[in-house]
């Protein structure tokens, strides 16, 4: 039986440094501290995977519900789509439960599934609103992310993308200046100044958008190369959850950056 290092040697940490709060040295080190010795083996990527997969089934099943909750009303003569009044709540427990898996220890199966059944409720309004005002544009959000996680993985198995220091230094770098990007935007829209080319169909802001799914992309392998080094070392069988947390965050990450960009290239000026 395998032992865990619980230091792991430099060379894994050089390699497997990502942006994804959850799938990163510090957040697997501070939770592996926290498990007992009986518990330092058995994580398996396998056992990430599928457990992905049942939280993407959660994830798909509550967005099924959020679409549903949308309701359309006549008012005066035109056609009105009301938003759940539960939304807010789900807002917010994404916002809790997103920051409190970082943290979760043992809790990450729960921490988990409660973040899909509210992401997913959220995405599955976000969506319906979107497929209204662009139809069919959910489908096709859906199809593509599908296709881009089969084709980065595929990369991935063959080495035809290799994870290294430099590849994940390169994407932290970039998702640092779009996050900025955006906040400065933010701040700069409450005085009144907005930076129209992130919302509009402009050329600029069409290949924002396409470098952010490409961004999106590029973090599934380091993903994919953390849970794969993480089984490797020896990792408690419940790290098999944040690795698929962590996964999760990415795939839903690359169908809302889709779902934006498809939504620019329908947009009429």
């Amino acid at each position: 039986m395998s032992t865990l290092n619980p230091t792991l040697d430099q060379t894994h940490v050089e390699q497997n440094s990502t942006n994804n709060p959850v799938l990163n040295q510090q957040a697997f080190q501070r939770t592996i501290a926290k498990s007992d010795a009986t518990d330092r083996a058995g994580m398996t990527a396998r056992g990430a995977y599928l457990k992905t997969g049942l939280l993407l089934i959660v994830l798909v099943a509550a967005a099924a519900f959020g679409w549903s909750q949308v309701q359309i009303e006549t008012i005066r003569g035109v056609q009105v789509a009301l938003t759940p009044p539960w939304v807010w709540l789900a807002f917010l427990a994404t916002f809790v439960l997103g920051f409190a898996g970082v943290f979760a220890g043992r809790a990450i199966p729960f921490i988990a599934a409660g973040y899909a059944l509210a992401q997913g409720a959220l995405l599955g309004v976000a969506s319906h609103y979107y497929n209204l005002a662009f139809g069919g544009i959910v489908l096709q959000a859906i199809l593509l992310t599908l296709a881009l996680f089969t084709v980065t993985l595929l990369l991935y198995l063959t080495g035809v993308i290799k994870v290294s220091a430099r590849l994940a230094m390169g994407v932290t770098i970039a998702m640092g200046a779009v996050v900025l990007l955006f906040v400065t935007s933010w701040l700069l829209s409450l005085f009144g100044i907005n930076f129209r080319f992130l919302s509009e169909p402009t050329p600029l802001g069409i290949l924002i958008a396409l470098l952010i799914v490409g961004l999106a992309a590029l973090n599934l392998p380091l993903d994919f190369e953390f849970i794969k080094r993480a089984s490797a070392s020896g990792a408690p069988k419940f790290m098999e959850w944040y690795g698929a947390f962590g996964l999760m965050l990415s795939i839903i990450w690359m169908y809302t950056s889709l779902l934006r960009l498809l939504a620019l290239t329908r947009v009429r000026r």
